[in-house]
């Protein structure tokens, strides 16, 4: 069975706002075991957008839109999917009723422009909107099956989740679900990945692909079937084919973040932490305490960026702070010592570097960063050369930090 999406709104095809609806639907429907070959984008026009749904019911089984349901004259999309099945629009007491009690909630009379959103394509089952004032659709044609949602995530996701899946696994009832599990891994590159396990990625089931984020790789493994256990079997093999050649790069799987696997860890070994950042400007530590609970492990966090700061509050040796604008090793770890001894942890981490697109040093150009490590009987310094804007050498940095944190306390820093 194929499906589609349509993301509907001119702010979306004009890059005003990022169509985080077009993701989630794509997500929901491959689970559910639909082919997706297009989603299209179009703006609030209604012959253009019912071309796009007469195009998308001629390919597909199942067509999702979200956006263009409200009470403005650019709100066209009831319109449009009308026109498209040559049927009228009707008006439903029943959605009536539901955008005046919404509107009630939020202390408004309702108006005659309010009106427009209680009209359903002829045919059309009610969708109840329990977050917003525009309610939904679903309309049947010819075996196919049309869904209207509304363009806010937070009243769409809602009626996918409670109405809309349910109602399609009834419509389609012989959909094989997608089954899969995500592989992390760090410290290595997409192309040593490929090197190492490339055979697999032409493996047509399980389908074997790898994606790259910042600073990791994720190794995709998936299969349909209609019975999970047996699914998961398949799975299993080739992860377990996957671990044993790539096994000392993959901190989790599926939902892990870094971040929370370091922190399971540092639990684990019952270890407290404290970090100095100076080029990251804190986002390790922000990182860090985004995860419930980090207050067992972390202690407290620092931001020296100016030279003063380095040596006055941490006691790095000035000498270093003023070699190279403060990138260098000794200025990374004698961080991570201060931290460390002024949080009374057990570890300390920092961060120094040229996060640009000004400084650099003879030696360490535009996106160098230097990762302090100490612990009890230890240090350890790691240097990194990131290609990229401001932004991107800052968030790889914080991933440096954390990947050579991970390392340490998954099995020491043996390489």
């Amino acid at each position: 069975m194929k499906a589609e999406v349509l993301s509907i709104g001119t702010e979306l095809l004009l890059g005003e706002i990022l169509d985080t609806n077009a993701q989630y639907l794509s997500r929901e429907l491959q689970n559910l075991g639909f082919d997706l070959y297009h989603r299209v984008t179009v703006g609030d026009n209604v012959e253009r957008l019912t071309r796009a749904f007469e195009a998308a019911l001629a390919r597909a089984d199942l067509v999702v839109s979200t956006g263009g349901l409200g009470p403005t004259s650019d709100d066209v999309t009831c319109e449009a999917l009308a026109r498209a099945l040559g049927r009228e629009l009707v008006f439903s007491e029943e959605a009536w009723e539901m955008v005046k009690a919404r509107l009630e909630v939020r202390g408004r009379s309702p108006c005659d422009s309010d009106r427009k959103q209680a009209l359903l394509v002829s045919g059309a089952t009610f969708v109840p909107n329990r977050v917003g004032a525009a309610p939904g659709q679903v309309v049947r044609e010819g075996g196919k099956t049309i869904v209207l949602l509304p363009g806010p995530p937070r009243e769409m996701i809602p009626m996918w989740e409670e109405d809309v899946r349910p109602l399609i696994r009834r419509d389609f009832p012989g959909l094989r679900p997608l089954f899969s599990e995500d592989l992390k891994l760090v410290g290595i590159p997409e192309a040593l990945v490929q090197e190492t396990i490339g055979d697999l990625f032409q493996s047509p089931d399980p389908t074997v692909a790898p994606y790259v984020g910042l600073g990791e790789v994720r190794i995709r493994v998936a299969t349909r079937d209609s019975d999970e256990q047996r699914a998961r079997a398949r799975i299993k093999h080739v992860v377990d084919t996957i671990r044993s050649k790539l096994g000392k790069y993959i901190y989790g799987s599926d939902g892990d973040e870094l971040e929370s696997v370091v922190g399971e860890l540092l639990v684990r070994k019952g270890l407290s932490l404290a970090v100095a950042e100076s080029c990251t400007g804190g986002l390790v530590a922000h990182r860090i305490t985004s995860v419930p609970g980090a207050s067992r492990y972390f202690k407290m966090g620092l931001v020296a960026y100016g030279p003063r700061a380095k040596w006055e509050c941490l006691g790095v040796r000035k000498e270093d702070v003023e070699r190279d604008d403060a990138v260098n090793p000794e200025v990374a770890i004698s961080m991570a010592r201060g931290i460390r001894a002024m949080a009374a942890a057990d570890i300390g981490l920092s961060t120094t570097g040229f996060a640009g697109p000004s400084g650099g040093a003879p030696g360490a150009p535009v996106g160098t960063i230097y990762v302090g490590l100490v612990w009890p009987n230890g240090n350890y310094v790691e240097v990194q050369r990131y290609p990229g804007n401001r932004s991107t050498v800052i968030g790889l940095g914080a991933q440096a930090a954390l990947a050579l944190l991970w390392r340490f306390l998954a099995r020491g820093l043996e390489e």
